[in-house]
């Protein structure tokens, strides 16, 4: 294989790589409680890859190395805001996959110029590469293998409400039926408290009673901070009551 053929080989692997990874980070968002994070990232990426692949076919010669100098600034950036996004409770996909745009640029590097390296320099650059690597190994695990927190799901559905979008896959009532923690049970009677407030805003009431009896063993509705209860009773008045049967 020429130089000229490896070159286009590499170009190549690259746009699959960036373009396969923001495809997934893109269908993957839609499951996040705040889908916008990774979504505009996706598109972003895959905006530069398709400008990439565009390159590839004009008369200028790409460099070679323009893909890993991309994947190493948006991957560097994303985990910085994607790190920051996960602390806040909003974001667990943004960090991971920007870790791995990261480690193939920082691996591609250290690559590109192995041979000419010295017995020293080829030993920071293999401690170097294992650092990346086990920082991608943490984020993979505490973005995607720990998933999503239940207050995550509070926070969006906090919003949906606010927004007036109570029923469907990404309606408040959906996202709160999510919002549930094992360790944190003020989490659980927060959402009880909401599903009830706004089943009964519905007509709801045997959906209301049911949750009613989910908050009483945990303590019943004294445990619910007052904030929070007015915060919801904010937001349903200012929808319009429609009207259902009651079941």
């Amino acid at each position: 294989m020429n130089t000229e053929t490896f070159a286009l080989w590499t170009m190549w692997t690259w746009i699959a790589f960036l373009g396969g990874t923001s495809a997934l980070m893109l269908w993957m968002s839609r499951a996040q409680p705040f889908p916008e994070i990774g979504g505009r990232w996706a598109w972003l990426m895959l905006g530069l890859t398709g400008l990439l692949a565009l390159a590839m076919n004009s008369p200028r010669a790409t460099s070679p190395y323009l893909p890993a100098i991309i994947s190493g600034i948006m991957g560097g950036l994303g985990m910085t805001i994607g790190a920051l996004h996960d602390r806040r409770k909003r974001d667990v996909i943004l960090a991971p996959f920007a870790g791995m745009w990261f480690v193939a640029a920082t691996i591609s590097a250290l690559a590109a110029g192995w041979a000419s390296y010295g017995s020293t320099e080829q030993w920071v650059g293999f401690i170097l590469a294992t650092t990346v690597i086990l920082l991608e190994v943490f984020l993979f695990w505490k973005g995607l293998i720990i998933g999503i927190q239940g207050i995550s799901w509070s926070q969006a559905a906090l919003r949906q409400l606010d927004r007036g979008l109570i029923e469907g896959d990404r309606g408040a009532i959906s996202m709160f039926e999510k919002s549930w923690s094992v360790d944190d049970s003020w989490l659980d009677a927060m959402s009880h408290a909401a599903l009830i407030r706004i089943h009964e805003f519905h007509g709801n009431y045997g959906s209301a009673t049911k949750h009613a009896e989910m908050l009483e063993r945990l303590g019943g509705m004294d445990i619910v901070d007052n904030a929070w209860l007015a915060k919801i009773d904010s937001c349903l008045k200012r929808l319009s009551r429609p009207v259902f049967e009651s079941e």
